[in-house]
C-alpha cells in the first residue's frame, strides 16, 4: 500500500505540472495580446497626433492651388518644407497628402510626400500618380471623402509590404465648406514593437520555467500531505464507522487541517457521525426526539446533496457537449451517486456508481468512493486503472465488506473516442445520431470492494456528433408498482426513444415521468440515479490523420511512407523532411525494442498539420510500459566514439532537430510529440 501511495504521488506531480505549464501558456498568450494591443494604440495615437499637427500646416482650401503649383511656388514650398521638417522630428517615416480618384478610388496623386532623412526609402514626387494598395485601402479612403469616419487607421505587419511593418494614420483635409478636399496620411514602422515584444516573450518564458521548478519543488513535499493521506483516513473511517456506529474520539477534522473540499468534506462527516450517534442514543430513551433526528438526517442530505454536482449546465464555456444528471434517493440519504469532471481540456470523466446497502453507512462509504475515483482519475489513469487502484485502495480497509458497483468513462473531447470500463454496474444505453436508444451490453467486471487483485477491462465507443449515451443504476430499471412488477429495461429504453431527440436534461424527466406513472403509489424501494450526455462534436481544429501498426521494426518504413505523403501533399522542404524521417526511425525502432519487449503491440501515429504557422505535429502512442526518453542525459558528443558510452545518441539527434519534443504518460499510453516547423 505505502508503494502505491508514492506512485500515485508521482503521478499527480506530473498531472498538475503540466496543467500548470499549459494555464502558464494561455496565460503568457493574453499577455502578449494585451501587451501587443497597448503598444500598437501607443503607435496609432502618436501617428494621428503628428497627422492632426501636420494638417494644420496644410491649407484645405488651397489644395486646388497646391495641385496646379506644379511643386514650385513659394507658397507650396513653403508648406512642403514644415511636413519635411515635421517628418524629421516626430519619427515618422512618411508624411504625405494625396488627391484619389473619386470615381472609383483606384489611383491616388500625390501632391505632398516627405520622408525620414536617416531612412532607406524614397519620397514620391509632385504629382505622382500610383494604383491604390488595395481595398482596404479604397474602402478607408471612400469614408473619409465621405464623410463616414474622421479618421482611419492601418496596420500592415504581414504578407508583402513595401516598407516592413508599419501603421499608417490618414485624417481628411476639410475646407470651410466641410467637404473633404484630400487625405493627410502619416506612416511609422514598428521595429520598436518587434524589439519589446522579443524582450516581453523571454521574460515571460523565464517566468515560466522558475514557476514550474518552484512548483516541483513544493509539490513534492505537499501532494502527499493534502491528499492521499486525508483520502485514506475518511475511507477506513467510513468503514468503521459502518461497523462500530459510534462517533470516533479522533475527530478527522483535527487530523486532517486541509482547507478545502476535503477538509470540508472530514468535517461534514465528524457532525453526521455525532448526530447520527445523538439520535440512536436518543432514539431509545424517548420517542419525543424524532423531530430532532428527523433534522439531523436533514443536514446529511444536504451534505450529501451539496457533495454531489448540483449546477447545470456544468461546463457552460464548452459546446463540444452537454449533460445533465439527477439523484433522488429512496430515504434521507443514498448510497448512488454520480459524478463529471474535467480531467484536462480534452477529457471529461463520466461517472455513475451504486454503493451497496441504503442510509447513511452507505452515504458515508459512496463519499470515500467518490472521492477515490475521481482522485485516481485525474491523475491520468485509464477507466480500467482507476477502478483498478479504486477497488485495491476500498479492499484494503473493508472490513464491513461493503462494496460499489460503478461505470467509469471518459470521453476525449477532440475526437468523440469514449473508453470506459464497467465494474458490475448496468449496461450503459447509446444512441446513434440518426438512430434509436438500444443497450450496450458491455463486459462487466467484479464490484469495487468485492475482493482484491481484480484487473478490469475497458473498452472503446465512437461518438459522432449527435451521439447521447445514457447511464443509470439499477433504481431505474428495478422500480415496482404496487403489483411488485418491475419496470424493466425495455420500458427504459421506449421512455428514452419517445424524448430521444431532445436535450439531455428533457430525456431525464422523460424517463422520470414513465417511472411515476408506472409505479403510482408504490413507495420507491430504491435510489434512482440517471445521467444523460450528448456529444455535439470538436471544436474546428487542423485535421489530424493516424496510422495504427504493430511496433515492430519492419512496421517504421509504413509509418516513414505514412508521415512522407502528408508532408508531400503541404509543400514541406527536402531538409525538414528528411529531419522528421530520421526522428520516425529513432522513435519508432526505440518502441519496437522495449515497448512491449519481448513481444509487441499497437503504436498509433498521428499527423497534424498547422497552416498558418506552417508547423508539422507527430504524436507516437503505445500502451507499452512507461518509458520517458527525455529523462536520458544527453550524450557527450565531444568524447570519441570510443571513449562515448553507447546509447542517447539518437533521442539526442532529434530533439537536436526537432523544434519541440514533449512527453507524458496517461490513460495507460505513452504519449511522445515532436514538432517541426516548416
Amino acid at each position: 500500500m505505502k508503494w502505491l501511495r508514492q506512485h500515485i504521488t508521482v503521478k499527480s506531480i506530473a498531472g498538475i505540472i503540466l496543467l500548470l505549464v499549459l494555464f502558464s501558456v494561455v496565460v503568457g498568450i493574453i499577455g502578449y495580446r494585451t501587451f501587443t494591443d497597448a503598444l500598437l494604440n501607443q503607435y496609432a495615437e502618436g501617428a494621428f497626433l503628428t497627422a492632426q499637427t501636420a494638417a494644420e500646416l496644410v491649407d484645405a482650401d488651397k489644395i486646388d492651388e497646391y495641385a496646379q503649383s506644379g511643386g514650385v511656388t513659394p507658397a507650396y514650398t513653403e508648406v512642403w518644407d514644415r511636413l519635411d521638417h515635421l517628418c524629421n522630428t516626430s519619427g515618422s517615416t512618411f508624411i504625405y497628402v494625396i488627391e484619389p480618384d473619386r470615381s472609383d478610388y483606384r489611383h491616388i496623386t500625390f501632391l505632398f510626400s516627405t520622408i525620414d532623412h536617416d531612412s532607406s526609402y524614397t519620397k514620391y514626387e509632385f504629382g505622382f500618380v500610383r494604383d491604390t494598395t488595395n481595398d482596404e485601402y479604397r474602402e478607408k479612403y471612400r469614408a473619409l471623402y465621405e464623410l463616414e469616419a474622421d479618421r482611419e487607421l492601418v496596420i500592415r505587419d504581414k504578407g508583402n509590404i513595401e516598407t516592413d511593418s508599419h501603421i499608417t494614420a490618414m485624417i481628411g483635409l476639410k475646407g470651410s465648406d466641410g467637404s473633404v478636399k484630400g487625405i493627410l496620411c502619416v506612416q511609422r514602422q514598428m521595429d520598436i514593437l518587434a524589439g519589446v515584444r522579443s524582450t516581453f516573450l523571454n521574460k515571460i518564458a523565464l517566468a515560466v520555467v522558475t514557476l514550474v521548478l518552484l512548483v516541483i519543488l513544493g509539490q513534492s513535499l505537499y501532494l502527499h500531505r493534502v491528499l492521499l493521506h486525508p483520502v485514506n483516513l475518511i475511507t477506513e473511517e467510513a468503514a468503521r464507522f459502518s461497523r462500530e456506529n459510534t462517533a470516533s474520539a479522533q475527530k478527522l477534522q483535527n487530523a486532517i487541517r486541509n482547507k478545502d473540499e476535503i477538509g470540508q468534506l472530514a468535517k461534514s462527516i465528524d457532525t453526521m457521525e455525532e448526530q447520527i450517534e445523538t439520535y440512536i442514543s436518543d432514539i431509545t430513551q424517548i420517542t419525543a426526539e424524532r423531530e430532532r433526528i428527523s433534522t439531523e438526517l436533514s443536514l446529511a442530505t444536504r451534505i450529501q446533496a451539496a457533495f454531489i454536482p448540483h449546477l447545470f449546465p456544468p461546463f457552460p464555456d464548452r459546446p463540444e457537449f452537454a449533460l445533465y444528471a439527477s439523484m433522488d434517493p429512496a430515504k434521507e440519504v443514498g448510497g448512488d451517486f454520480f459524478d463529471f469532471f474535467l480531467i484536462d481540456e480534452d477529457h471529461l470523466g463520466l461517472v455513475i456508481a451504486d454503493v451497496s446497502g441504503k442510509g447513511v453507512p452507505a452515504a458515508l462509504f459512496m463519499m470515500a468512493s467518490k472521492i477515490i475515483l475521481q482522485s485516481c482519475a485525474m491523475l491520468g489513469h485509464g477507466p480500467a486503472a482507476t477502478l483498478t487502484k479504486t477497488n485495491e485502495a476500498i479492499c484494503s480497509n473493508n472490513q464491513e465488506q461493503m462494496f460499489v458497483t460503478v461505470w467509469l468513462g471518459i470521453l476525449e473531447i477532440s475526437t468523440g473516442r469514449l473508453t470506459a470500463a464497467n465494474a458490475g454496474h448496468e449496461y450503459p444505453v447509446i444512441k446513434e445520431p440518426d438512430g434509436d436508444f438500444a443497450l450496450l451490453k458491455d463486459k462487466h467486471g467484479l464490484v469495487i470492494g468485492g475482493m482484491s487483485g481484480v484487473r478490469y477491462r475497458e473498452y472503446e465507443v465512437q461518438l459522432t456528433p449527435g451521439a447521447k449515451i445514457f447511464v443509470y443504476t439499477d433504481g431505474v430499471p428495478e422500480a415496482s408498482n404496487a403489483e411488485n412488477e418491475l419496470f424493466g429495461s425495455e420500458r427504459m429504453v421506449a421512455a428514452l426513444n419517445d424524448a430521444k431527440d431532445e436535450a439531455p436534461e428533457a430525456i431525464l424527466r422523460s424517463v422520470r415521468r414513465a417511472v411515476d406513472d408506472f409505479v403510482q403509489e408504490a413507495e420507491q424501494f430504491d435510489d434512482l440515479t440517471m445521467l444523460c450526455l450528448e456529444y455535439k462534436g470538436p471544436k474546428a481544429a487542423a485535421p489530424v490523420k493516424e496510422l495504427t501498426v504493430e511496433a515492430t521494426v519492419e512496421n517504421i518504413s509504413a509509418v516513414a511512407g505514412f508521415v512522407e505523403a502528408e508532408l508531400d501533399a503541404v509543400d514541406c522542404p527536402p531538409k525538414a523532411k528528411m529531419q522528421i524521417g530520421v526522428a520516425i526511425d529513432e522513435i519508432m525502432a526505440n518502441i519496437a525494442q522495449y515497448a512491449y519487449a519481448p513481444g509487441t503491440g499497437p503504436v498509433t501515429v498521428r499527423f497534424g498539420y498547422e497552416q498558418a504557422s506552417k508547423t508539422a505535429t507527430l504524436t507516437f502512442l503505445d500502451k507499452g510500459m512507461p518509458y520517458n526518453p527525455l529523462e536520458k542525459k544527453d550524450p557527450d558528443v565531444t568524447l570519441s566514439a570510443e571513449d562515448r558510452p553507447i546509447g542517447g545518441l539518437g533521442i539526442f539527434l532529434v530533439k537536436k532537430t526537432m523544434d519541440s519534443m514533449d512527453y507524458a504518460y496517461k490513460f495507460g499510453q505513452n504519449v511522445l510529440t515532436i514538432q517541426k516547423h516548416l
